[in-house]
């Protein structure tokens, strides 16, 4: 069979947000809406309408609204809030001017301004936010802007973040053709928390009579050759992995995860295989899981979608793309918004592409002597990658509290949070936690982390 050199490259987009955006209408209108692209929020004391959001590129950006501008009227009539302001936009007609009487510079040194804003229409995106935490306090994620982050280790991708979200991530190499881009992005406040791919995902083949015979049963790692390691994994449908993933990862993150729901997106699967394209005829899957949780008091929804591709011999499949998000319930569809916005922007460099797709055997077995090297130069992206899954579990702390666990094989210990008690780790160093001692089953490699009385 010939292998398609990224046949193995996945991509995951995990974002969790606090937004208000203005919806996408599933019915028709008597008139277009207009758009003005800002993401507002209520502020106890003040006035008017809060800017929490400025959708790059769009009417209010250009215009010259800024994030934390107050806008107290709308062509000369006084804005209460942040609802009032919304719908009075809704009202609107794209092209229409919208004076915005707005205070700049906080309340105490406010300076008050007059912006002339063009709708757009309201078939643009607008990411925009606003969400409370256990306390009653107000979480206004403010995104006016976003910054490339690029991968460090080979220089394979670029993807736009949120400007001044702590940001880490590069390409996981296990051999010539298995590959995972991962990128992780948490938010100042801890409450978003943004996930591009997994490293620790590996090529998988489904059970068959021969392999049983081998030994190989399910669960079972291989030297599959130039490839690398694969693992004995029946197939999983976007679905079913995504709910799985969901639930062994997920849990990790937000305590108190429960299943909700899964559908199909075959519209999910299209995008992949425009994205990672492959010449061994194959059949690839869309779907999406849903879930519930609690996140720093809150109750949250999160969403995993996943898109997986067995070739039509069924010799292999792959998992080549996942993304989901976290959220507060009530901001789940919106959270979906910006979640396509931040995946959409994902690009592979043309020159690696060319490089990686260009690789001959000979090259391929060089790249393989030489994986203990690219494992030390992704050691340190690894363990930071397990510190913002750390930084966004330390928001349920005071109910979960910490402990110390023990890897084995390297003598480290780690002070992991308890929001799920049972800790695994790779080869890599990746730290995953599960409500139960049964390891993620596509990791393949995993081995427990020891708990040691405090």
């Amino acid at each position: 069979m010939t292998h398609h050199p990224l046949r193995n490259a996945s991509f995951l987009v995990f974002l969790t947000v606090t937004l208000i955006s203005f919806p996408r209408l599933a019915t028709p209108q008597p008139h277009p809406q207009g758009m003005i692209g800002l993401g507002l929020t209520d502020v106890p004391g003040i006035a008017g309408a809060v800017v929490g959001i400025v959708a790059p590129g769009g009417p209010a950006d250009r215009a010259g609204v800024q994030a934390r501008d107050v806008v107290t009227a709308l062509n000369g009539t006084r804005i209460e809030n942040s609802s009032a302001l919304t719908t009075a936009i809704r009202g609107m007609s794209p092209g229409q001017v919208a004076r915005l009487g707005i205070l700049r510079g906080g309340v105490s040194a406010a300076q008050p301004l007059e912006i002339t804003v063009t709708l757009g229409s309201a078939n643009e995106a607008a990411p925009q936010s606003a969400g409370r935490d256990a306390s009653g306090a107000t979480h206004t994620i403010s995104v006016s802007g976003y910054t490339t982050f690029t991968d460090p280790l080979e220089d394979a991708f670029t993807v736009q973040v949120p400007s001044g979200w702590r940001t880490v991530g590069g390409l996981a190499r296990r051999s010539a053709l298995e590959i995972n881009a991962f990128v992780r992005s948490l938010s100042p406040d801890k409450m978003t928390y943004l996930l591009i791919g997994e490293p620790t995902l590996l090529s998988y083949v489904p059970p068959n009579q021969m392999r049983n015979t081998l030994g190989y049963r399910e669960g079972k790692l291989f030297d599959s050759g130039v490839g690398g390691i694969s693992q004995v994994l029946h197939y999983m449908p976007g679905a079913e992995f995504a709910r799985l993933y969901g639930q062994t990862v997920l849990s990790g993150l937000c305590s108190g995860l429960a299943f909700s729901g899964s559908r199909e997106r075959p519209d999910m699967a299209q995008n992949a295989d425009k994205l990672v394209p492959t010449v061994v005829p194959s059949i690839s899957t869309g779907g999406e899981a849903r879930f519930t949780c609690r996140h720093n008091g809150q109750e949250t929804e999160a969403r995993v979608e996943a898109v997986t591709r067995v070739t039509r011999d069924n010799i292999m499949w792959n998992v080549i793309f996942l993304k989901g998000f976290l959220a507060p319930a009530d901001q789940a569809d919106a959270a979906d918004e910006l979640l396509a916005r931040v995946g959409g922007s994902f690009k592979f460099n043309p020159a690696w592409l060319q490089r990686q797709s260009n690789l001959d055997q000979q090259a391929a077995l060089d790249i393989n002597r030489r994986m203990q090297e690219f494992f030390r130069q992704e050691a340190g992206v690894i363990q930071k990658l397990n510190s913002v899954d750390e930084n966004f579990s330390s928001m349920d702390e005071i109910v979960s509290g910490y402990s110390t666990y023990h890897d084995a094989a390297t003598g480290n210990d780690y002070k992991l949070s308890n929001t799920n008690p049972f800790k695994w780790t790779d080869n890599t160093g990746r730290i995953f936690s599960t409500p139960t001692d049964v390891p993620p089953p596509w990791g393949g490699n995993l081995t427990p982390l020891t708990h040691v009385p405090e």
